[in-house]
């Protein structure tokens, strides 16, 4: 890269991780506005590029013709200068550690929906690992959205990855995104059904039995009824084991879960998992705090114009405003016209606004005039 990218970007920054690399790349590739960035994963133990952040910026490079500059195991700078077009078709990614498959995947799958052509992807790495999204998280919770959104991604499961072996495959068939519409999804509904999914790979189906009852007599602690889905992973180099929260509301499925490790008795994992469903529940809100941030990305390209169709207007509310979401609002603001507008102060229950750069600003008036109409 000769020149200079147009948007700089301090890795260092709000929650200083990688999401803004990833967010920067996704918002890179459909605009077609080339980026650097300084101080990269600044805020973590030990900073910059790691072989799942070099493996997403390859990937992203692969889709569109990028030019790289920095991708580089523990480099702190990146440059990222997209191509003329996203190139849908078949595609094949090796993170070649237990890195998450699903924060790559997350990272290619708008733009490809984008593309002129269908997807597929298959990406080998982590599929339960800490401080990610594990499959079941996409699977149950985040591609179904997405589909319900209009940006159809599909994944499926052909072998688990835990830590520390990985080797695991995520499969993903990705269509082109449908016109947009106005998403609200500020309130969630009544709570239909909760299921409690033990998930195991490679391990007596024993401990599957105890992290199922483990769960289901803490939540009947706390007057909530479930019922369990056992489920057995497809083989892997790996074995490992989770479990899932899935709390159907009448507007939307939410999915919270733990993950196992080595001599964590199964009594903990249920006791994290059913805590993080009550958190909650109890707030009131439609989306967990993950979700609210991993779906802010594909409304803001849709309130931006990118997803055809009018812009929309959409809102939704989440149980917790954190850090994450904060830094990646601050990220896109970067790269796309929109005004995005979180309510709520970090750590506490919250409702975001993302709207076409503008509208923002007349919302309160033409509220007013409706009041006064209405008086």
């Amino acid at each position: 890269m000769r020149e200079r990218p147009g948007i700089l970007l301090d890795g260092s920054e709000g929650e200083g991780g990688g999401q803004i690399l990833r967010t920067a790349l996704t918002l890179s590739i459909v605009t077609g506005k080339a980026f650097e960035m300084i101080r990269v994963r600044a805020g973590r133990p030990e900073p910059g590029l790691k072989p799942q952040h070099l493996a997403s910026a390859r990937a992203a490079a692969a889709i569109c013709g990028a030019a790289l500059e920095g991708a580089e195991k523990g480099s702190t700078r990146l440059a990222f200068r997209p191509g003329p077009k996203i190139r849908g078709g078949a595609w094949r990614f090796e993170i070649g550690t237990a890195g998450s498959t699903s924060l790559l995947l997350q990272t290619v799958a708008l733009p490809l929906c984008l593309a002129e052509e269908p997807s597929t992807l298959h990406v080998h790495g982590g599929t339960h690992v800490p401080h990610a999204p594990t499959f079941h998280d996409l699977a149950l919770g985040w591609a179904p959205l997405l589909r319900q959104l209009g940006w159809p991604v599909d994944v499926r499961l052909v072998g688990a990855g835990f830590l520390p072996e990985g080797g695991g495959e995520v499969a993903a068939t990705i269509g082109r995104a449908a016109p947009a519409r106005p998403v609200d999804l500020r309130r969630r509904g009544t709570l239909e059904e909760v299921r409690v999914i033990p998930i195991l790979a490679g391990l007596p189906t024993g401990i599957a039995a105890r992290l199922g009852n483990a769960a289901v007599a803490r939540l009947r602690d706390h007057g909530v009824a479930a019922e369990v889905e056992s489920m057995a992973l497809p083989a892997g180099p790996s074995k490992g084991a989770a479990l899932c929260i899935q709390a159907i509301y009448e507007r939307l499925p939410v999915t919270l879960g733990a993950l196992g490790a080595r001599g964590k008795p199964s009594e903990r994992v249920a006791a994290e998992a059913v805590d993080a469903f009550v958190d909650h529940h109890v707030s009131g809100m439609a989306l967990d705090a993950h979700l609210a941030d991993q779906i802010l990305l594909p409304l803001a390209l849709s309130a931006a114009g990118l997803q055809g169709g009018p812009t929309p207007i959409h809102r939704y509310s989440t149980e917790r405003v954190t850090r994450h979401l904060l830094t990646n609002a601050a990220t896109i603001r970067r790269f796309l016209d929109v005004d995005i507008t979180v309510f709520g102060r970090e750590g506490d229950p919250g409702e975001v606004r993302v709207v076409p750069a503008g509208i923002g600003e007349v919302l309160p008036l033409l509220r007013a005039e409706r009041q006064g109409e209405g008086a």
